[in-house]
């Protein structure tokens, strides 16, 4: 359970790498008083899907700044809070690990964060990557990023790994969230919201009655089965087949949501009567459930199932974003 705030002033924010606006999801969810004075997202399906359910007080469209390397920190209106979930695919597992390296220059987007920052000097500065950005690998990237900060004028920054799964939906997604104030934050400081156990598994989220388009055929399973080296598909309970780790697992969970290109995941349902083994593909709704929306909390705009695919696999889930913010505002104030 989230916590209601004390009395606040309203928080200026500028939502970077934007995609469907996790960062504005989560401030609602924490319900902090804000207001986004504009947003950078490069992708035009990603910033399509931001203009459908995000407008500014006057009910107007945000501003979209577009692709943040040219953004000019001079012309941007002033805000106290800058978020962002800069690329993760150059420090992620199921990426090529480039880091700074990246051959798509998404391994260097950190430093705009920075350009941006130094000039604009917000109060908050909120980012989220996975988890390797923080491991040994990219130990001199995440050292560049605390040291620039603290020359800024954000002291030590404050970071966690959290694992969406601890916190009421059943995905195994860590992602580590970093925060700093300018000024720094008192040594006390806690990242770590306490853990919510809701008994929900991957079968409370799944939809009544998904589309035909997304069940595989008999000849689709066997193929799986012949190349994975599955022996059977008998499930008694809606579960994730991890085409990573070649197994259906029983723990009720599913796997990190990834975009469709990496093809890993499928939902298994419960074996038919007559001994039927049924796949499929995850549906849009079920992978903005396991994102922590609700039904009809976001306007899908029309995309196609592989924009949203992608938009959930890249997103924020909002859900641990509020708990986070919540539990973050709760002792600022």
């Amino acid at each position: 359970m989230m916590n209601k705030l004390k009395p606040h002033d309203t928080i200026r924010v500028f939502e970077g790498f934007a995609g469907y606006g996790g960062a504005t999801y989560g401030l609602r969810r924490a319900g902090i008083n804000h207001e986004v004075i504009g947003y950078s997202e490069f992708d035009k399906f990603a910033a399509a899907l931001y203009d459908a359910n995000h407008k500014d007080k006057n009910g107007d469209l945000i501003k979209n700044w577009w692709d943040i390397t040219k953004v000019n920190p001079e012309e941007l209106p002033d805000f106290d809070l800058f978020t962002g979930g800069f690329p993760c695919q150059p420090f992620s597992q199921v990426g090529m690990q480039q880091g700074e390296n990246d051959k798509h220059g998404r391994g260097t987007l950190m430093y705009d964060i920075l350009r941006i920052c130094k000039v604009k000097k917000p109060k908050y500065i909120f980012l989220e990557n996975v988890k390797g950005l923080v491991t040994k690998r990219f130990q001199k990237t995440f050292n560049t990023l605390k040291d620039s900060l603290r020359e800024m004028g954000y002291g030590d920054l404050h970071y966690s790994v959290l694992n969406t799964k601890d916190y009421g939906i059943p995905q195994n997604r860590e992602r580590v969230w970093i925060f700093a104030r300018l000024g720094g934050l008192p040594d006390d400081f806690s990242m770590i919201p306490p853990t919510i156990e809701n008994g929900l598994k991957l079968k409370d989220f799944v939809d009544k009655n998904p589309e035909e388009k997304l069940y595989l055929s008999q000849a689709q399973i066997q193929r799986i089965k012949d190349f994975y080296g599955i022996k059977s598909f008998v499930v008694s309970e809606y579960s994730c087949f991890d085409l990573y780790n070649k197994k259906i697992r029983n723990d009720g969970l599913s796997i990190t949501i990834l975009a469709p290109e990496h093809n890993k995941m499928r939902m298994v349902e419960p074996t038919k009567p007559d001994g039927t083994e049924v796949v499929r593909k995850y549906s849009v709704s079920e992978q903005f459930r396991l994102m922590g929306f609700k039904d009809g909390e976001i306007d899908f705009a029309g995309q196609s199932y592989t924009q949203l695919s992608k938009r959930a696999a890249n997103g924020w889930d909002i859900n641990i974003v509020g708990i986070l913010l919540n539990h973050i505002w709760e002792q600022l104030l």
